[in-house]
């Protein structure tokens, strides 16, 4: 639904794309199903998960264009379909992606999903023996902590690992551009971070009826639904 309304979208020069625009749009002709969402730091279901697939390959086709990027954040936690550094979220109200037409000339996004593949191209005047290349760089790696908390089913002293902990990331992200295949300029586009995912352990209770041990509260960020409406 969203890579088909997107399709055909005309945008005049400097025109400030925005995605929540978009979301705004299909909201009024559609209603979306539920998928994969990010909150409080792990993937759960909501309305309106997936729609960042389609954000995130619109930002990777801004960025080999050479657009302005006006406004974007990654996602929380790794997202499968892209490497690290190279998506973008949403969340209503919270998060926009946001980029200007900075090409000085009128540009037409084109879409086509076909076989679950969203494709996004760019339609407008770009000189030819000018491309751009996105690297990204791991700079650092953030060790998972692990959470427990008692469960009364189980046998006492028993302990059971329901969640592996997964790695957190930072990377740094770079638009490298060439000019008949030799690079010319090298501009930082983004520094993200990606949240490390603890382990998470349930154990029976003791022989003194241990509580369970209290969770950190979330930060405010926390109660953002990403990828979802």
């Amino acid at each position: 639904m969203t890579a088909e309304e997107l399709n055909d979208w005309l945008l005049k020069p400097g025109e400030v794309f925005s995605y929540a625009d978009l979301i705004a749009k299909v909201k009024k002709e559609h209603e979306y199903r539920e998928a994969s969402v990010i909150l409080n730091g792990k993937f759960v279901t909501g309305i309106g998960g997936g729609i960042c697939q389609v954000s995130s390959t619109l930002y990777q086709t801004v960025l080999r264009a050479g657009l302005e990027i006006v406004e974007r954040r990654n996602h929380s936690l790794p997202v499968a379909y892209l490497p690290l550094g190279h998506d973008a979220t949403y969340a209503t109200d919270a998060i926009d992606f946001k980029f200007r037409n900075s090409t000085g000339k009128s540009l037409i996004i084109r879409t086509e999903v076909k076989d679950r593949k969203v494709t996004i191209k760019l339609f407008g005047t770009m000189p030819q023996n000018e491309s751009y290349e996105i690297e990204s760089v791991t700079l650092d790696t953030i060790e998972p902590g692990t959470q427990q908390a008692v469960n009364r089913a189980l046998p006492v002293g028993k302990s059971v690992v329901v969640q592996e902990g997964k790695q957190g990331y930072v990377v740094e992200t770079f638009r490298v551009l060439k000019r008949d295949g030799v690079e010319v300029s090298r501009e930082r586009v983004s520094k993200d971070t990606y949240r490390a995912q603890p382990t998470i352990i349930e154990v029976g209770p003791s022989s003194l009826d241990a509580t369970p041990v209290p969770s950190a509260t979330p930060a405010p960020d926390e109660t953002i639904i990403e990828d979802g409406v």
